[in-house]
């Protein structure tokens, strides 16, 4: 059954999750369907910008609860919203997400880890680490909104509507067409310089740190699925050390 369906606009690649009857919940097959589609786009000359959609008017409903798995498999997908996490947040092209309806803990994440955020008036956001006992939200939402407000996000778990997702900077457009206004944005980022563009991208990953904020969540997301669920296993790293999951520095805890 095919998880994500490919489009190609001239220099801007869609990639759209299509699960709707689970409200494009994320189960193992997605996430490798996913991570292979942004390698993909990485790799293809031709593909200058990478936009990120969900099938049937919502974005994704998170991680498929109800997939069966045993604690290897279980390891598994968490390794895998990892690496999708960091292939998007640390891609060297533009990513920008189109977000219609829920967006809701791992969707929201790889909403997060786009450079853009467009979405329509349907949107729903929600960071819901902490009431799932999952140690995620921090990383890429801090950088996006603020201390005080990733904090109000995170560690309450509420749902936000698409205007106070503008009004907090949590989304740059709200828009009734939002992937049509997602594909505008990435046409008038692949019509520029695309060396300054990729440049600009360094400057801005170096700046903000977002690749070691990553590498350290996803750290921490890796040894909590592997002691399935128990905290004790968990060491707090100096994000600034750590290597992060594309130099295989979680590999070797």
């Amino acid at each position: 059954m095919t998880t994500i369906q490919i489009s190609q606009d001239g220099p801007v690649r869609t990639l759209t999750m299509t699960r709707p009857s689970v409200r494009n919940a994320m189960d193992t097959a997605l996430l490798m369907a996913l991570l292979d589609g942004v390698g993909d786009a990485v790799a293809d000359a031709d593909t200058a910008v990478l936009v990120l959609a969900g099938a049937a008017g919502t974005f994704s409903a998170g991680a498929d609860l109800k997939e069966a798995l045993d604690l290897p498999g279980q390891v598994r997908r968490m390794d895998l919203f990892c690496e999708v996490y960091e292939a998007i947040g640390t891609s060297p092209k533009p990513t920008v997400a189109a977000i219609s309806g829920p967006c809701v803990g791992g969707g929201a994440e790889v909403a997060a880890a786009c450079d853009i955020r467009v979405c329509d008036a349907t949107a729903r956001f929600r960071f819901p680490g902490a009431s799932l006992g999952f140690p995620v939200g921090a990383a890429k939402l801090v950088g996006l909104v603020g201390l005080g407000t990733a904090k109000d996000l995170v560690l309450t778990s509420r749902t936000i509507d698409a205007a106070e997702a503008l009004r907090i900077g949590l989304v740059q457009d709200v828009a009734e067409d939002a992937l049509g206004t997602a594909g505008q944005r990435a046409a008038a980022i692949a019509g520029n310089d695309r060396d300054a563009v990729s440049w600009l991208k360094k400057q801005f990953a170096t700046f903000s740190g977002l690749g070691d904020r990553i590498g350290a969540e996803n750290d921490a997301l890796h040894a909590h699925a592997e002691a399935a669920g128990d905290y004790g296993a968990l060491t707090m790293q100096d994000p600034k050390k750590v290597g992060g999951w594309a130099g295989g520095g979680w590999a070797k805890r």
